[in-house]
């Protein structure tokens, strides 16, 4: 058995395989689409990508999520508790999703007597990846929880998200946005950047032109942050844009001294519920300059 066991949920969004090579326990999130419900661990699940997304460019009945249900979040800390003798658990922002508080209550209803620390991570989808698998990462080395909460407490205050949002569909249909925005948005091809701030996802700055002014701007940003980095895994996140996420790639790795582990990751259909087609981003941690990407400076 390991000292530490780690826990999550489904929003980070990720794949199977590192899931299953780091020991992870999910606690699943829901995407409920008309009167179904599909059960998604990260971003794979009762529903794949390819039926999600085809789901969502035909489908009337848009998608929507609703957090781990009490149930869930029973069967991950009793599965935890079988991995590991103390538990880590590392939620989605509590300003973002209800996920955080109702873990919560789970625990102090359920776990008074066992071994198990909380965190809101303060971000999502994969930068939550990224600060899960630091700490399975730290627990498979037999790290102590001490250690490991150390390591993560450090890193909460970088978490980053670059994203540039291409299509503001999803933002209408799921009532964040006006029509007459997403309308004004996609006519004057108005892309807006997004960025982590304070435990909530904020416009910071918008980018005017065709999808060709986007991947030119993010190949600029991709060696800016690879100098700032704080750890050694990098994802570049898409919504059904992989040509550009491999351009992306290619540019980072030209300038990658470090070895740095660059991982390009679909969104799953969590994520991908509340972000628009061929949306693009950079999620790491480590430093961030708003020069980058809106005036390509370094």
């Amino acid at each position: 058995m390991q000292k530490v066991a780690i826990v999550t949920d489904g929003s980070s969004d990720l794949p199977k395989e590192i899931v299953e090579k780091y020991g992870i326990t999910i606690a699943p999130f829901q995407v409920i689409i008309g009167d179904k419900s599909y059960k998604m661990y990260g971003d794979y699940g009762e529903l794949s990508k390819e039926e999600f997304y085809n789901i969502l460019k035909t489908s009337k009945v848009y998608p929507t999520t609703a957090i781990p249900t009490p149930k869930g979040f029973h069967q991950a800390f009793e599965a935890a508790l079988k991995i590991g003798k103390a538990v880590i658990g590392i939620f989605i922002s509590e300003k973002l999703s209800g996920t955080y508080q109702s873990a919560m209550r789970v625990e102090n209803q359920l776990f008074t007597e066992k071994d198990i620390t909380l965190i809101d991570s303060k971000v999502a989808a994969s930068t939550l990846g990224i600060l899960v698998m630091e700490a399975a990462k730290m627990a498979k080395e037999g790290k102590t929880k001490e250690e490991i909460l150390e390591r993560i407490r450090a890193l909460l205050p970088h978490g980053r998200l670059i994203s540039v949002m291409d299509n503001l569909e999803a933002a209408y249909r799921s009532g964040r946005l006006s029509w007459t925005k997403k309308f004004l948005a996609n006519t004057f091809k108005i892309r807006p950047v997004t960025l982590f701030e304070n435990g909530a996802i904020v416009p910071r700055g918008r980018i005017k032109g065709e999808r060709d002014e986007v991947i030119k701007r993010m190949k600029f940003v991709g060696p800016q942050l690879l100098k700032h980095s704080l750890t050694n895994t990098i994802f570049i996140w898409h919504v059904q844009y992989p040509e550009a996420a491999q351009q992306l790639k290619e540019e980072m790795e030209k300038h990658n001294t470090d070895g740095k582990e660059i991982i390009i990751q679909e969104a799953g259909p969590v994520v991908g519920t509340h972000v628009g087609m061929q949306s693009l981003a950079y999620m790491y941690y480590g430093d961030y300059n708003s020069d980058w990407i809106l005036n390509m400076k370094a």
